[in-house]
């Protein structure tokens, strides 16, 4: 296959779709991957590819009827570049201020440098004949089959719409699906070791005029109406802050690390949590950093040395072999950012949608339960240990707190609501657990249990 154009943004992000769609990479990493090795100077074009690739997978289903209802070839029987080329003019079309003929014009650029006339064509039309009755185009019957509305408006899998609407109720659910879809504010974490949260804000406000506190987190700050990279900020690069949504931040506050305590962050990946600690601490005692992947761990060494962070030791392993590599019960405090499907997080990584099964929701929690259990027998007696997901599903949440409770009689739930800051105790359930929405509350949705082993075993 020639080489698409590495200048365009438009075929940059029509190579990453494709990339996407054939190989199935995170979204966020192959996105990065690719705008480092671009030749794209202008900040606008990097956005711009920004902006096609995860509108395009934020709304594909949406997109892929439309498109269905003007094409007379189905989109199944296209090759990839064809089919990703009609989705990225489609979302152009669809959702953005692009003139029309502009969307068409480029669109149809790209793909005449590398395809026959009749394709050329075959775009061409049905690009002209979307724009042209794209306010005609109906949903399919609400009245008849509700799942079917709303997995092609919000595009969402029909299994996790079924899912939703069992769980939440067709109104909440519905606004579930639409939050998932809305573009989160950027939210970063003061770096408290350097500087307070009203210092940052003040010197931030000078750039960003819409920026202001966190409504849960006493270190949060939320930079509305930032159009930017955050490494290009100057607070960035002196390690004043540090991007962390803001119910990650309280995860850590759950866990209320004291100082001098030797800590293992045990799914450490690239260390906003790890870092937030760190702080909490004053950078006094021991917090092991553990991951099964060591590119995270190494950016999680250039995120502590930015923020000035001196208390992390590092060590690349599977946290459920971590007694083969610790050794005994002696840890004051363990975090558990376990891995999970991550339907909490869609709005900031809409691939989730597409990379997920019904099959997850058994493999999954069998992880997170052996992490769990793993990691049991290296807290100490009276230490805490904190059990987080970025999921929204009982699976993954209650019902694997329930199996591991079951076992471990030595363990018990301590409320969340006395322990997390009191702006955000309204963040809890009676049973004691932290529990987040995008809905509800604008964050990222988070559940997370607060564990104390027993001083004295029953």
């Amino acid at each position: 296959m020639p080489k698409l154009p590495r200048k365009n943004p438009r075929a940059m992000a029509l190579k990453v779709l494709i990339r996407w769609e054939t190989k199935k990479p995170l979204l966020d990493e192959v996105l990065s991957e690719v705008l480092e090795k671009s030749v794209l100077p202008d900040p606008r074009d990097q956005g711009l590819v920004s902006e096609l690739i995860n509108g395009v997978v934020r709304h594909l289903a949406f997109i892929d009827y439309v498109l269905s209802r003007v094409s007379k070839k189905p989109l199944e029987k296209m090759d990839p570049e064809v089919r990703n080329a009609l989705r990225l003019g489609a979302y152009q079309l669809l959702f953005t201020r692009i003139p029309v003929q502009a969307a068409v014009a480029e669109t149809v650029k790209i793909v005449k440098k590398r395809r026959g006339q009749w394709i050329v064509n075959f775009v061409n039309a049905v690009l002209r004949e979307l724009a042209r009755r794209k306010n005609e185009i109906e949903l399919p019957p609400r009245e008849m089959d509700p799942v079917a509305y709303l997995a092609v408006k919000y595009s969402y899998p029909r299994w996790l719409v079924e899912r939703w609407l069992k769980l939440f109720g067709e109104e909440e659910a519905e606004a579930l699906l639409k939050a998932g879809n809305e573009r989160p504010t950027l939210v970063v974490r003061a770096n408290t070791l350097r500087v307070t949260r009203e210092q940052l804000l003040l010197y931030l406000k000078a750039e960003i005029p819409e920026a202001k506190p966190t409504r849960f987190s006493p270190d949060g700050i939320e930079l509305k109406g930032f159009q930017g990279r955050i490494t290009t900020l100057k607070p960035f690069k002196f390690g004043w802050l540090q991007v962390q949504d803001e119910a990650s931040q309280l995860v850590s506050y759950l866990l209320s690390p004291m100082p001098g305590e030797r800590i293992l962050d045990a799914c450490a990946g690239v260390g906003g949590k790890t870092t937030h600690i760190a702080q909490l601490v004053r950078n006094t005692g021991r917090i092991y950093a553990m991951d099964v992947l060591s590119w995270r761990l190494e950016r999680l060494k250039e995120n502590a040395k930015r923020l000035g962070v001196t208390n992390i030791e590092v060590i690349t392993g599977d946290a459920t072999r971590a007694i083969e590599t610790l050794g005994g019960s002696f840890f004051d405090r363990i975090l558990i950012d376990a891995p999970c499907t991550g339907t909490g997080v869609i709005r900031r990584h809409p691939d989730i949608k597409w990379a997920r099964t019904p099959d997850d929701l058994v493999s999954i929690p069998e992880k997170q339960l052996s992490l769990l259990e793993s990691l049991a027998p290296l807290l100490k007696k009276g230490g805490v240990m904190v059990y987080a997901t970025c999921s929204l599903e009982p699976e993954e949440n209650e019902e694997v707190i329930k199996n591991f409770l079951a076992k471990h009689q030595d363990f018990i739930i301590e409320k969340a609501q006395d322990v997390l800051p009191k702006e955000a105790r309204s963040l809890t359930t009676e049973e004691g657990f932290m529990r987040t929405y995008p809905h509800r509350h604008g964050l990222d949705g988070f559940f997370a249990a607060r564990l104390r082993k027993r001083r004295i075993s029953r």
